[in-house]
């Protein structure tokens, strides 16, 4: 579906506001702003374009002297801000401007969708040259320009540093006596004196004969076993106890907690409703150090991930990042073409099982490509397998992939997900955007390039995917 907007100029001016001496090094930018919005004259909120801006020289048709694109995010309220002279350099420097050979006309355009097919155009004349920047040229500061128009509000500013204490007031004059306090509480009993001096000792007495022993008594009759049939003794404050739902049953070695009968189909049974039961936590390094057997269950508190401990095989996820910060519109109506690349490597080696990605817009009914290549480049990379597929859910949508590929450690791959066929047809499909970063470090995002046929990378970012795995080796692997 190929949308239409408009860009309202809020305001453009240099990022010098003043030159504190002559002479004084001017900063070589200018601050843009810009306010999007669509054909509805809804504004264009926090959503990814790409500007590409062109200084032109003696008219609006003029030679570029300068150009440069910037990828960046729309507010809240629908705004766009960068500085002009920090963005990725298309040609010249804007370092190179005569300011005084003007005049000088500032060419937008932009892509709405962050990519490079510059839909929304836009140009105007540098009506004033900054001061700092055409001084820095040997020109001459000219009068006061009249008051512009007030932009569109600008965000919340940080709150400032506290500032330093003031003097010290002079002291105020003495108040009068305040009335008498009320008789305090009785004091502590003091400490007891010392003991007096011990008496002397007493005359040592006759011993007297040992008497006979005397006759062994009968033994007496055995005491009763705490509980009834199963139940397990214990010390109940110094005595024998026992629970009629603590249970453990010798023939079948099942043991019950909470239950008046064992469970004949499990070993321990726990029934309860008002407690749970609490695996061990372990960081990721106090795990590696048990003796790992087939079976173990733990909570890794790194993670914050059930796992367990497989034996010979298991389905696992080799490669993913989760940020979900930003979505990314993927489609082709025939003019607008938008898909995404995703490298990666993987953590264990593995037959390829699916590849999983989160939805969070679609056209119910939407046909999708999922292809998988081993390189590090999209779009140089040696085709593995792809599959195709119909997608009608919001949230992480699963691709089964053709078995028998098998995914090595150390290697790199990449998945290219795109439309099947030509529509109007969208799929919004999430990714980080630098803040906070893609999770991935074995790989990142590329966006398709329509215009060179080639991927734009994304260092910073991942898309949100999951990479699984049937991994053939004894290890830990995460329960959900």
């Amino acid at each position: 579906m190929k949308h239409q907007y408009s860009v309202l100029i809020a305001f453009l001016f240099f990022s010098c506001s003043f030159v504190s001496r002559l002479g004084a090094q001017s900063p070589q930018k200018m601050s843009y702003q810009a306010v999007i919005r669509d054909v509805s004259n809804d504004l264009v909120t926090d959503h990814i374009i790409r500007v590409k801006i062109s200084v032109l020289q003696g008219s609006e048709d003029g030679v570029p002297v300068f150009e440069e694109s910037h990828l960046t995010t729309t507010n809240s309220n629908g705004l766009a801000t960068f500085k002009i002279g920090e963005g990725t350099a298309i040609s010249g420097s804007i370092t190179d401007i005569d300011w005084s050979a003007g005049p000088y006309f500032i060419k937008s355009e932009t892509d709405p969708a962050g990519g490079t097919n510059y839909s929304i155009t836009g140009t105007s004349e540098l009506l004033s040259v900054p001061y700092a920047l055409y001084a820095a040229n040997g020109g001459v500061e000219g009068p006061q320009g009249p008051q512009g128009i007030d932009g569109p509000k600008g965000d919340q500013g940080e709150t400032g540093p506290q500032g330093d204490p003031g003097p010290q007031g002079e002291p105020g004059p003495q108040g009068d006596p305040g009335e008498t306090g009320a008789t305090g509480a009785q004091g502590e009993k003091g400490d007891t004196g010392d003991p007096g001096p011990t008496g002397p000792q007493g005359i040592q007495g006759v011993k007297g004969d040992t008497g006979n022993p005397g006759p062994q008594g009968p033994p007496g009759p055995p005491g009763s076993v705490a509980g009834s049939d199963m139940q397990i003794n214990f010390n109940d404050g110094g005595i024998s106890g026992a629970d009629p739902a603590f249970l453990y049953d010798k023939g079948s070695k099942h043991m019950s907690v909470g239950s008046s009968t064992p469970s004949p189909s499990a070993a321990l049974e726990i029934k309860s409703t008002t407690g749970a039961l609490l695996l061990p936590r372990m960081t990721t390094e106090q795990r590696d150090a048990l003796d790992g057997a087939e079976g173990m269950i733990i909570y890794n508190t790194d993670s914050q991930k059930f796992q367990g401990f497989v034996g010979d095989s298991g389905t696992t996820v080799v490669a993913k990042s989760e940020v979900t910060s930003a979505t990314y519109f993927i489609g082709n109506d025939g003019v607008n073409v938008n898909y995404l690349a995703q490298t990666f490597t993987p953590l264990h080696s593995g037959i390829m099982q699916a590849v999983e990605f989160n939805v969070s817009s679609l056209t119910p009914g939407f046909n999708m490509t999922v292809q998988l290549f081993v390189g590090n480049t999209p779009g140089t990379g040696t085709f593995l397998t792809q599959a195709q597929v119909v997608l009608n859910s919001l949230g992480w949508n699963t691709i089964n992939m053709p078995p028998g590929f098998l995914l090595n450690t150390g290697a790199t791959y990449y998945i290219i997900i795109s439309p099947t066929i030509i529509s109007s047809d969208l799929i919004g499909v999430t990714i980080s955007n630098g803040s906070p970063p893609g999770q991935h470090a074995g790989g990142n995002l590329f966006y398709y390039n329509s215009s060179s046929l080639a991927f734009d990378p994304a260092p910073l970012d991942d898309m949100d995917f999951r990479i699984k795995a049937l991994v053939n080796n004894q290890g830990w692997v995460d329960l959900h």
